[in-house]
C-alpha cells in the first residue's frame, strides 16, 4: 500500500491492483475514505469535515500528479516516494 502523500495528518494511500473509477484512501484516526481523484468526491467511507475540506483542495491542486501515480500503481511501475 504506497502512501503518496501525508497531508494535515492524514495518509494518503492508493492500493496496487484496486478497482475502476481511480481513487485514493485517506486515512486518519481510525476514519477511512475512500475518495475519487477526478472529483474529490467521497465514495465510501468518511473523514472530519475538516480533514476533507485540507485534503480536496490538496488533490484538487494535484489532480494530474495523483492521476498519473495511479495508473503507475496499477501497471505495477511505481517506485515509490511520497509527493509532498
Amino acid at each position: 500500500m504506497p502512501i503518496i502523500a501525508i497531508i494535515a495528518g492524514v495518509r494518503l494511500v492508493i492500493y496496487p491492483k484496486d478497482h475502476l473509477p481511480p481513487h485514493l484512501y485517506a486515512l486518519y484516526s481510525g476514519h477511512e475514505a475512500m475518495i475519487s481523484i477526478a472529483t474529490g468526491e467521497v465514495l465510501e467511507g468518511k473523514l472530519p469535515l475538516p480533514k476533507l475540506r485540507e485534503i480536496r483542495t490538496w488533490l484538487m491542486a494535484h489532480q494530474d500528479q495523483v492521476s498519473y501515480i495511479w495508473r503507475e500503481i496499477r501497471l505495477g511501475r511505481y517506485t515509490g516516494g511520497m509527493m509532498l
